[in-house]
Formats: structure tokens, C-alpha cells, sequence
């Protein structure tokens, strides 16, 4: 009898450490950090945990082009895994820096992927990305803003001309305010121009009988939506946003996603590409969570009496 021993090291083979670099558009809003957690959160929760096997090379842009494209180039050259854009702005630049190496992307926090040309289609990006984007298209947030404005209007659009999705948007809205009996009246205006800012909502106020904001940084951002709320209330124009942040500080309304769990989705697509499905066969996701906030206080101050029906749909109140 030939005996055969055999010697076992007790090695396991080593778990792969994966890179992503994150790109942020803005640190200065809340629902950028909201979409970035999200991220880290859905991630853990697949099993991939940062100083385990996972290394996040976070950078912000702080809403600057140039900066966006130097970081993404950064990514490139470091040969990370993947790279998560959460923005329009940085969602192009990650896009512009990976023309060669094709590294591939997920986005999130991008209100107008298709019409921005980030992918071409949903169902098929044909490009190195995927994503889930944060728009609720206009038509949808309209039908519950009809429910509050059931009457003919004069609805005033504004957005700053620097980021494609806020025209995007904005068109969208003009073209779909006729449907529900409303009169648009659009205002845009070059970042150069922000200066002015108190003086181009004026103008539009007294002119219209509400003003919706598109997705938009620029009037995003604290400062300017400050300066957007005030002037509004000023001239008791009521404000339709995107975002319950807005409405949390002044607006009256907005149809909006769940910030924290698009983050959440796009780190179930991170997942897949990690696990070696090819980016460009995972289609991109529309927000699976839509919410409305309502802020019953401006409402009767600005003597906006709002269906029960209303009230008992919306997710968030502020009064």
C-alpha cells in the first residue's frame, strides 16, 4: 500500500481590495452629502467595507469644471476600479477623462442624464456608465402641484444657464406648464449674472403667480436660496422646488427623489460592476422612492388653503 501525505499551508486566498474613486460636484448642499452617504452605507451593507476591502478616494470639485476634469484625470492615472460622479458636472468630466481608458463610471445625483448626454438611453448608456438618475419628470411633479394650483396661473420658471440640467428642466417644464392651464414665463440667466440675483427674482415675481425651480446647484446652494426664498416671500410668490431641503427653509412644495437612497441604489450597480458585470449591460435606474414636501406654515401665510387629500400624501411637512 503506497501512502500519499499531503501538506495544507491553512492559507486562504487573499479577499481583492477594490478602488473607486468618488467625485462630488458640491459639499456646500445638503442632498450631495446625503447621496454620498447613501453610497458608503449600501456598500457596507453589500460587504464592501472601507479598510477591508474597499479603499474610497473621495474629492470634491466644489462645483468647478476644471477641477472636476483634473480629479477625474487623477482617477484615471491611478488605474482605479471605478468611478462614482455624483453630479451632472462631475458625471461629464468623469465621461471626458475616461475617452481613452475606459474605466468604467456610476452616477448618481444627476437630474437630466439623458438629456445632458451622459448616457444615451435608460436601457443602454452606449458608454462606459450607469447610474440612477434624481429626476421626477416635470409632468409627474405638476400633477400634484395642479392639486394645490387647480386654477389658470401664470407659472414662473428660473435657473442659471451654467449646468445643461437646469435648462434641460426648465424647457421641460415650459413645454409641459400648458397641459395644466398654466402660462410659463422662463427666466434664465449666466452664472456671471448671480450678482443680480435678488433683482431677476423680483422681476419675475411680480410678473408670475408661482415660480418653480428646476434641478439647479447654482439656486441650490445656500446662499442663493436664501436670497430666492426672501424675495419671494416678499412679494408672496410661492416657490416649487426639487428638493425638501428647499421647503424645509422656505419654498412651499416640492416632488422630489430620496437623496440618501439614490445613493443607496447606485451602490447596488457598484456592486455589479465590482463583481464583474460590464457597465455598459446595467441599465440605468429612476429613483424607486418618490416623496413630496409640503410647508403648511408658508402655505397660510401666503393663504394657499391645501387639500386634506394633499396633506395626507405628502411624506414631509413643516409647519
Amino acid at each position: 500500500m503506497v501512502l500519499i501525505s499531503a501538506t495544507f499551508c491553512g492559507c486562504q486566498k487573499k479577499e481583492r481590495t477594490f478602488h473607486i474613486g468618488v467625485l462630488q460636484w458640491t459639499e456646500k448642499i445638503d442632498s450631495f452629502n446625503r447621496t454620498y452617504q447613501g453610497v458608503i452605507d449600501g456598500l457596507e451593507a453589500k460587504g464592501y467595507r472601507e479598510g477591508m476591502n474597499l479603499i474610497v478616494g473621495y474629492k470634491n470639485a466644489e462645483q468647478d469644471k476644471e477641477s472636476a476634469l483634473r480629479i477625474a484625470g487623477d482617477f484615471v492615472r491611478r488605474d482605479v476600479d471605478l468611478i462614482v460622479s455624483l453630479g451632472t458636472g462631475s458625471s461629464l468630466a468623469a465621461l471626458k477623462a475616461t475617452e481613452e481608458k475606459r474605466i468604467p463610471i456610476v452616477y448618481s445625483i444627476v437630474a437630466e442624464p439623458k438629456a445632458t448626454g451622459i448616457i444615451k438611453d435608460y436601457d443602454y448608456s452606449g458608454k462606459n456608465i450607469t447610474g440612477v438618475t434624481m429626476k421626477i419628470p416635470v409632468k409627474e411633479q405638476f400633477e400634484v402641484v395642479k392639486e394645490v394650483f387647480p386654477q389658470p396661473m401664470r407659472l414662473g420658471i428660473l435657473y442659471c444657464t451654467e449646468m445643461p440640467q437646469a435648462i434641460a428642466a426648465g424647457r421641460e417644464a415650459a413645454a409641459d406648464a400648458p397641459e395644466f392651464g398654466w402660462t410659463p414665463l422662463t427666466v434664465s440667466f449666466p452664472k456671471e449674472d448671480l450678482p443680480q440675483l435678488q433683482d431677476i427674482v423680483e422681476s419675475l415675481a411680480e410678473q408670475v403667480d408661482a415660480i418653480y425651480l428646476p434641478p439647479d446647484p447654482v439656486t441650490s446652494s445656500p446662499a442663493n436660496r436664501q436670497t430666492v426664498i426672501r424675495v419671494a416671500d416678499e412679494h408672496k410668490t410661492p416657490l416649487i422646488v426639487a428638493e425638501g431641503k428647499f421647503v424645509e427653509e422656505g419654498a412651499l412644495m416640492a416632488v422630489h427623489c430620496d437623496f440618501y437612497d439614490i445613493g443607496r441604489q447606485a451602490s447596488g450597480l457598484i456592486a455589479q460592476v465590482l463583481a464583474g458585470v460590464d457597465v455598459r449591460k446595467i441599465p440605468s435606474q429612476k429613483p424607486v422612492i418618490t416623496r413630496l414636501s409640503l410647508n403648511l406654515k408658508k402655505a397660510q401665510q401666503l393663504n394657499i388653503k391645501v387639500k386634506r387629500n394633499v396633506i395626507l400624501k405628502a411624506d414631509t411637512l413643516f409647519d
